[in-house]
């Protein structure tokens, strides 16, 4: 737990802002579009995968700026479109959830070691 202290301090407030809006994107959207499908503005909120491609665009964005580079990282918004439009598998909750959880990780990563 100290080491993640630690590693939080020693970022730069860009980083911060960045990292949060990640986060902020890829869980927002999903809160997003279950308020919208309760208000019955959409139809079914796993559809609504957008806060999804946005977060994974900033983490690429985040992974550009880090001194090493991290192959994963920059794919995201690539894996992001691929996942979500090209699949044959229809877009739920589920797999949201599941994406935002692997994006949660790969922040996580990426600060612990390419920073």
């Amino acid at each position: 737990m100290n080491i993640d202290l630690q590693i939080l301090k020693s970022l730069s407030l860009k980083e911060k802002i960045l990292s949060a809006a990640v986060l902020a994107l890829v869980w927002g959207g999903i809160v997003v579009a279950v308020i919208l499908s309760d208000l019955r503005i959409i139809e079914d909120p796993g559809t609504f995968f957008w806060g999804c491609i946005a977060g994974s665009i900033v983490l690429a964005y985040l992974a550009v700026k880090k001194k090493k580079l991290d192959l994963v990282s920059l794919l995201t918004p690539v894996y992001a479109v691929i996942i979500f439009t090209c699949l044959d598998i229809t877009p739920n909750l589920v797999l949201q959830v599941l994406y935002a959880a692997s994006i949660t990780f790969l922040l996580i990563r990426i600060h612990q070691q390419y920073s």
